[in-house]
């Protein structure tokens, strides 16, 4: 059994500094950015934490691809967050690995197997889900399992039904 993929696809990264954090990676890495960006709104990207709808529009992040994968930088902003939260007990540094899997649900059940908890976040862009789990406790780093799923048809009932997501976990 396994989560379905060996491939990494990003490496998240907390920051305070996002303009210095995207500077200093581009000096070591000698590579561009690319430019930062606001999360969009629930209304675009239904999201959630611990079942609740949030607000995550103060979240600033930036990409930098690599030849082999990809950094994700992240600067929270003031709303609460799973990027804020980590980063106000934890400190700069890693936040997650994630992983693009063909079965969300199976790489989840296979997490699960070696003890960790269900995912506490689950987010639905137009053209693919993500899931944070907290498996620091049994891997060492947070796991963000991502799908390439088409959530258009989906995202209004997320919109309107607060436990459809529940489906998901």
């Amino acid at each position: 059994m396994s989560i379905g993929t060996t491939k990494l696809c990003h490496i998240a990264i907390l920051v305070k500094d996002l303009d210095q954090a995207i500077a200093h990676w581009e000096r070591i890495l000698g590579v561009k950015a690319g430019g930062a960006f606001y999360l969009p709104p629930a209304s675009e990207v239904p999201s959630f934490t611990n079942g609740e709808t949030g607000d995550y529009t103060d979240c600033r992040l930036a990409v930098i691809q690599l030849e082999n994968c990809v950094i994700e930088l992240a600067q929270p902003g003031k709303n609460a967050s799973p990027w804020k939260e980590k980063l106000d007990r934890d400190g700069e540094g890693v936040q997650h690995i994630s992983f693009v899997v063909p079965d969300r649900k199976k790489a989840q059940d296979e997490l699960q197997a070696v003890g960790a908890p269900k995912p506490y976040h689950i987010g639905y862009w137009p053209g693919g889900t993500y899931s944070f789990t907290n498996s620091v406790p049994q891997l060492g780093v947070e796991i963000n399992i991502k799908t390439d799923d088409d959530n258009t048809a989906k995202k209004e009932r997320l919109l309107n039904d607060r436990n459809f997501h529940k489906q998901d976990l």
